[in-house]
């Protein structure tokens, strides 16, 4: 993970931005997180998160070159994609409930691959509930339904 740090403060110096990176281990999937903080959040991140997705394209890009075997992670600055996670787990505790209610599958909107992730770690200590990814990006979507 010292080469995906490394490449991501390579990058933000190419685009004359500085920040600190550091990365964080997950307990609960394989997939570590690389945070930024900076002054120029606004900049990287962009309207709905599109600079930030553009921006962890670059990186892993460039680490393709590099490497054999990328590592799973995901870009995140000033806590804004953790932030979103937070609004999405919210949203799929309520959608949950319905699916409990009424007994019947909900279909959500298409997803990024992270945030398809967060959905399936929220919801996999719920027994009565399960989900699958359908589709294909960047249709890509999670559908939630009682456990058989």
């Amino acid at each position: 993970m010292e080469k995906v740090k490394e490449k991501t403060k390579d990058v933000l110096a190419r685009l004359g931005v500085e920040g600190d990176v550091t990365i964080t281990e997950s307990a609960r999937s394989d997939a570590s997180t690389v945070a930024i903080a900076t002054a120029d959040a606004r900049l990287l991140i962009g309207e709905r998160g599109q600079n930030l997705i553009a921006l962890e394209h670059i990186v892993k890009k460039l680490l393709a070159k590099e490497m054999e075997a990328v590592p799973r992670f995901f870009l995140d600055i000033n806590g804004y994609r953790a932030a979103q996670a937070d609004e999405l787990k919210e949203e799929v505790k309520t959608i949950a409930k319905k699916v409990r209610l009424y007994r019947k599958e909900i279909k959500m909107r298409a997803m990024r691959p992270h945030e398809r992730l967060v959905v399936h770690m929220a919801l996999a200590e719920y027994p009565d509930i399960t989900t699958e990814s359908v589709g294909q990006d960047p249709e890509r979507t999670v559908v939630i339904k009682p456990y058989p």
